[in-house]
């Protein structure tokens, strides 16, 4: 055994002796107990190591995702609906799932898809030029050009480079073969396609001259908005210049003062009341400066018109008379000669419905599917189309409440777990999915409403989705790819005064979470 120091404590007489034996005892104790006690400290500490490194389960997928669902936008106001699951799989994920919500732009869906299952991948908008009247031998058209409208959506420069005269450069052209250089009783515009219903009746009117909110018509020019332009005088002081880009309407006026100031600055306004042809300017512009803002047209056939009319006559075709707008069709006594067909591919249409989130758009596709399969241009028609194409995917078409054709109606509703059985069914069994799918918004993309979000490594262009907001709702529903190659579906449904950006945040950081640990 190893040698142990003992101290011992000498003191004088018998009590000095007692109190040193006592001390030794003492110390030889304490010599025998520290082993001991240093053993049992040892062994402590080596259990509590132990209990520091036992392995902690790892957090399944499921439990992962619902961790960041809980946090939802606004605590204790919003109410939300939350469903993913792996393509052709049952569902991972279901939080308030079962909830009635409203669907915003997400409804875009329905109509889009509904409407390449019934006109067909090859569809194409057809907008006709027709001859009423004989050509005289001096090119006087002796009668009216009739224009008769399909729908179509993107007679603009949407399509054509931003260029908004480009579009009607092969009428004019077209014309000018047949050897037309004037219309004597100028155009008629036939919009008997569509029904004479221009704004849904759950749009809310405050709202009419927004371009979200864009009249419908089954002749339309450049989304039916027009650019209100506003240009500062030469000089501070002077008032400035009021005008319509790309064509003034017919009917439509701009009045206001709007003041010219120094510097380059523009502080300017626009506004027009509902139903009124008259459109307000007020504020202030820098001399010299240009500013634009939108405003949406009364009457979009004769935005056409004018449109239409400014083009011929700079390619040397006059045009005499008014225009004239017939909203009912009527059989000439003989079939009319055909000038010229404007045709529209239905996919770019749906890739800018779908993209962008174009309202204006999904209501001139709804339309258009009701009068192409039902012979009624209009939303009841549309609307019936949509719910034959669920019934087709085996879906209950009761489970979902549609009212328009882009969303801007708040009785656009739906749980997220039967908007996840629709996605389910587009990815699994129909038949138009690998063409339906690149009209999606991609993250990332710059074609699309999620060209600014989830740019991280996991989620850049592997999320393919519709977004959708509305006051206090925003919403988004697609498809995801996560990092180990599996596709997922998922709703994410936000009701209830939710803010854009609070919105965003919340489906970001669970999609987010799905594409690292899907």
């Amino acid at each position: 055994m190893a040698s142990r120091t003992i101290v011992s404590v000498t003191m004088e007489g018998s009590k000095g002796r007692r109190l040193g034996i006592a001390a030794a005892a003492l110390a030889a104790l304490a010599a025998f107990c520290l082993p001991a006690a240093a053993a049992s400290t040892k062994t402590a500490a080596a259990n509590r190591k132990t209990k520091a490194v036992r392995p902690v389960r790892e957090l399944t997928l499921a439990e992962r995702l619902a961790a960041v669902a809980r946090r939802g936008p606004i605590r204790d106001r919003s109410q939300i609906g939350v469903a993913i699951a792996p393509i052709g799989q049952p569902a991972i994920l279901s939080t308030n799932a079962d909830a009635d919500l409203i669907l915003a732009s997400t409804t875009k869906l329905f109509t889009t898809s509904a409407a390449l299952d019934r006109l067909g991948p090859g569809y194409r908008f057809r907008t006709s030029l027709l001859q009423d009247g004989e050509v005289l031998a001096d090119g006087t058209l002796a009668g009216r050009l009739v224009i008769h409208g399909g729908g179509d959506p993107a007679i603009s420069g949407r399509l054509y480079e931003n260029d908004p005269w480009a579009v009607f450069r092969p009428w004019s052209a077209a014309l000018a073969a047949r050897g037309i250089r004037s219309i004597r009783d100028g155009l008629l515009l036939d919009t008997s396609f569509f029904d004479d219903e221009k704004t849904h009746p759950h749009w809310p009117a405050a709202q009419e001259q927004n371009w979200y909110q864009a009249p419908v018509s089954a002749l339309s020019y450049n989304d039916n908005v027009v650019l209100v332009r506003v240009t500062g005088a030469v000089r501070p002081g002077g008032r400035a210049s009021l005008g319509f880009y790309p064509a003034q309407p017919f009917l439509m006026s701009v009045v206001g003062q709007v003041a010219t100031l120094g510097g380059r600055g523009a502080n300017v306004g626009v506004s027009r009341r509902a139903g009124s042809a008259r459109v307000y300017a007020t504020g202030a512009v820098g001399s010299r400066r240009t500013w634009s803002g939108d405003v949406t047209v009364v009457d979009p056939p004769l935005y056409l018109a004018s449109a239409f009319t400014k083009a011929l006559r700079e390619d040397g075709i006059a045009v005499g008379g008014l225009p004239e707008v017939r909203g009912r069709a009527s059989a000439p006594a003989k079939p009319l000669p055909v000038l010229y067909v404007h045709e529209t591919p239905i996919l770019p249409v749906l890739a800018v419905c779908n993209k962008r989130s174009q309202s204006f758009f999904a209501e001139q596709i709804l339309k258009t599917l009701g009068a192409e399969r039902r012979g009624s241009g209009s939303w009841k028609g549309g609307l019936a189309e949509v719910e034959g194409f669920l019934r087709s995917l085996g879906l209950d078409p009761s489970r979902y409440r549609i009212a328009d054709g882009s969303g801007r109606s708040r009785e656009n509703r739906s749980s997220a777990a039967a908007y996840l059985d629709f996605l389910q069914a587009l990815a699994t069994r129909w038949k138009y999915f690998p063409q339906y799918e690149p009209t999606l918004a991609v993250t990332g993309s710059m074609d699309g409403s999620l060209r600014h979000r989830m740019l991280g490594a996991d989620t850049r262009g592997k999320v393919f989705a519709k977004t959708g907001n509305i006051a206090g709702v925003v919403t988004l529903a697609g498809y995801i790819e996560a990092r180990s190659g599996q596709r997922y579906a998922f709703v994410l449904l936000a009701n209830g005064g939710c803010s854009e950006g609070r919105g965003h945040a919340w489906q970001d950081r669970i999609l987010t979470e799905l594409a690292r640990w899907g």
